[in-house]
């Protein structure tokens, strides 16, 4: 299914509908390539070892104040798509049709509702996204969506977005009134919804849809919106003495994310949290004491919630509070609380442009619990294993140089007690990390600063069983059912997925990896890991020889954008293989030094011109053989260099060569006797 149908989870239960939340991690919301990644049958079990594992190739991880559901393209981009700013979505023009009342059909209204996640906590805010499209003939006059009173379910409306004419922040209820539905045409609108104190288990309502032709009523549907209501998350460590994570911090400043992210020219930040160790209870006053020798600038501030963590007893459930941003925090004494909870970050950060501000002290009070923290350097794999062992605070978290892991300590309890050194846990994620700078032509003795590694850190975090691994802003996200490819050195080593996941942030989707190649340019670093780990490093044969059947097809046959994620990823591996891994460090060091490119075609125009250049070479046919398709423009370009002496397209890559697969077919006759 192409990523422009979104999927509406409508179930039937008791005989009736019920508008359900996705029973996978959004991320604080899917994106565009999230749908694809679920739906596009390139995708295989995510067990397998080798296979292309990415869930979530976001362009970007939602804050919670932008749209979270999986757009229609066709609606968001549609040229006269202005009409969504003043209330209306309008597809296409009025057709100019007299149908008679009696020939539109009685379910010619499609009424679709969906809600993010299917449970709430009291104080949390959901959303609900209802869709109407109006698949008759002819214009319905008035189409209504409504509910009723939300008062007796504690709820209060405090956002919306999209085309709900009638509702407003502060409403007591959800009412949408659209005018002149016309033929064709789609009304959408996400609704934020907050719940107060509420004691009931569960909060259901109903969602009402009624249509009107020519002023009588032509249809009327109803779903109901339910949640199910969670407990807060609160625990009390028996034996505090076992967790030797001090209370008071030197915290010095970061470089601000986004910041970062621009100078690298990659596709996501990493992150600025700053690990404490502690984690504070829901609705729990916490005292925090801040010394600080500058009054003005850049002040730290307590995040609550890494992103995408799982709930430790609801294996599809993310815990509640998620990059929960606190106020800053003035110097001195400081109290702080709130409805959620959550394991406790510090953010200090700063703008690149400015000069850093010097560090501060941070302490925090007693009402903070600890539990199990590696921090590298500073603890030891006896310490961690005692703090598993006593841990009421079903978390752990691994505090790297490179790299902050995060899940459940059940499960990195399972692995240390089956032997599992911690500081080779960090090392193996340093060095995947490594690689991938090294890929990126990324140096800490480089003459310009543009070219250095990033001081921020990825962080991987033990996620929801959506049955993908998903990567987005600050997090790679993995199941946690699969939390040896997390823990376990001898499956991270490994770990395409985790090699996946990680490539995804590195996308240099600023210059020239335009949006069709989100799912493959990011596996020419996971093709980098593999060389290291699992040399000769390729994939399977059998894609190259694919990709020979494609390169003999006639040109008007070839599209390399929808060609397929892995026969795609044969020319990036080709071009490597041919120019040598230096082609990509010039790549990458080209564009951190050149200026963002926004649209697609001109990172495609970026791409082909910058690698002609590179290689000293006019690539119009090869690229014009995979089915590129260079404009004029890039043509013109490219033919500034000489032709190449050879078709470049028939170098082998995985192995294609014919002593390697005569050496690869001996090698299996051996294993067979």
């Amino acid at each position: 299914m192409r990523l422009t149908h979104p999927i509406w989870l409508i179930a039937l239960i008791g005989g009736r509908q019920v508008c359900l939340g996705a029973p996978h991690e959004s991320g604080c919301g899917l994106d565009h390539l999230d749908w694809l990644a679920l739906h596009n049958d390139a995708h295989v079990a995510i067990d397998a070892q080798i296979p292309d594992l990415n869930g979530e190739a976001v362009v970007e991880d939602r804050e919670v104040d932008d749209f979270w559901f999986g757009k229609d393209e066709e609606i968001w981009n549609a040229k006269d798509n202005y009409q969504y700013n003043s209330g209306q979505v309008l597809l296409q023009s009025p057709l100019e049709e007299n149908v008679p009342l009696d020939e539109v059909a009685s379910d010619s209204i499609s009424f679709d509702c969906k809600t993010k996640e299917q449970v709430i906590y009291n104080g949390q805010s959901q959303m609900v996204f209802t869709e109407v499209r109006n698949k008759a003939p002819q214009k319905v006059d008035k189409l209504i969506i409504e509910t009723p009173d939300l008062r007796p379910w504690n709820l209060s409306i405090t956002k919306f977005w999209g085309s709900c004419p009638g509702t407003k922040p502060g409403a007591t209820r959800i009412r949408c009134e659209y005018i002149d539905v016309h033929p064709g045409s789609v009304r959408i609108a996400q609704i934020k919804v907050q719940l107060g104190e509420y004691e009931g288990s569960a909060i259901e309502f109903p969602m009402k849809m009624t249509s009107y032709v020519n002023g009588h009523l032509k249809d009327d549907k109803e779903v109901k919106v339910h949640w199910d209501k969670r407990e807060p998350l609160v625990y009390k460590q028996t034996d505090p003495s076992k967790f030797p994570q001090p209370r008071t911090f030197k915290v010095s400043p970061l470089v601000s994310p986004p910041d970062e992210a621009l100078r690298l020219r990659q596709q996501f930040h990493w992150s600025d949290l700053q690990s404490t160790g502690f984690y504070l209870n829901p609705n729990e006053p916490l005292t925090v004491f801040v010394e600080s020798s500058v009054r003005d600038g850049p002040k730290p501030r307590l995040v609550l919630g890494p992103p995408a963590l799982v709930h430790p007893d609801h294996g599809k459930e993310h815990v509640p509070a998620q990059l929960v941003e606190l106020p800053p925090l003035e110097n001195g004494r400081n109290k702080i609380v709130h409805n959620f909870g959550g394991i406790i970050y510090i953010r200090y950060t700063h703008r690149a442009s400015d000069q850093p501000p010097p560090p501060v002290f941070l302490r925090l009070g007693d009402t903070a619990e600890p539990f199990p923290l590696f921090r590298e350097g500073s603890t030891t794999d006896a310490q961690w294993k005692s703090m598993l062992d006593v841990t009421k605070v079903p978390f752990a978290e691994h505090d790297g140089k490179r790299v902050i892991i995060t899940g459940l300590a059940k499960h990195a309890k399972k692995y240390a007690d089956n032997g599992q050194r911690q500081q080779e846990l960090l090392d193996t994620y340093a060095h995947i990390i490594a690689i991938q700078d090294r890929f990126s032509a990324l140096k800490y003795n480089a003459r310009d600063p543009r070219d250095r590694p990033s001081l921020l850190r990825p962080m991987v975090v033990e996620s929801v069983n959506s049955g993908v691994a998903t990567a987005t802003n600050y997090r790679a996200a993995i199941p946690n059912r699969l939390s040896d490819q997390i823990y376990w050195v001898p499956r991270l080593r490994n770990s395409w997925m985790v090699f996946h996941e990680l490539g995804h942030q590195r996308q240099i989707t600023r210059t020239w990896s335009w949006r069709a190649m989100t799912e493959v340019t990011v596996n020419i670093y996971s093709l980098a890991n593999l060389r290291e780990y699992k040399p000769p490093g390729h994939k399977n044969v059998a894609e190259w020889d694919n990709a020979k059947q494609y390169l003999t097809k006639a040109s008007k046959e070839k599209d390399f954008d929808s060609a397929g994620f892995y026969l795609s990823l044969v020319m990036f591996e080709q071009l490597r293989v041919v120019f040598g891994d230096g082609f990509y460090h010039e790549l990458h060091r080209d564009a951190r030094h050149t200026l963002v490119v926004d649209k697609d075609a001109d990172k495609k125009h970026h791409f082909m011109t910058k690698a002609a250049q590179l290689t000293g070479q006019d690539l119009t046919e090869y690229f014009t053989k995979w089915g590129l398709k260079p404009e004029d423009r890039t043509i013109n370009e490219m033919k500034k260099q000489p032709k190449p002496k050879r078709d470049y397209t028939k170098t082998p890559v995985y192995g294609g060569h014919q002593m390697y697969r005569m050496l690869e077919r001996s090698r299996r006759i051996e294993e067979a006797l």
